[in-house]
């Protein structure tokens, strides 16, 4: 009886905890523009910034995170762009639309040194 309730309790440990997006990511878009964003998260919430093209902070919004799938959106030119992906270790591999093509790209965490 001990036994499979550790067992219980393992198995629920494991579904229930999300995956850690906090701190600093960066990557390339189309294999020419770099980005950079700082996310927070609090248990399923993520939040944050990245920078756009011009050099301003932009806010993450509705950022959710269940398992490894993460979604958020950013305003870029003053419309709103949902991004969403699947987090595995330190690589996110995300993809937004642009007029109608699905774009992806891949963030990786920075290991603080």
């Amino acid at each position: 009886m001990k036994t499979l309730m550790l067992i219980m309790l393992f198995m629920v440990s494991m579904v229930t905890s999300a995956t850690d997006v906090t701190g600093r990511w960066t990557g390339t878009i189309m294999d020419q523009f770099e980005v950079v964003y700082n996310f927070t998260q609090d248990g399923e919430k993520i939040g944050g910034s990245t920078i756009g093209p011009d050099g301003t902070k932009i806010e993450i919004t509705n950022g959710v995170i269940k398992g490894d799938d993460i979604s958020f959106t950013i305003n870029v030119m003053g419309g709103e762009m949902p991004i969403k992906g699947k987090v595995t270790g330190d690589t996110m591999k995300l993809t937004f639309s642009m007029e109608g093509n699905e774009m992806p790209f891949e963030l990786k965490k920075e290991v603080k040194k």
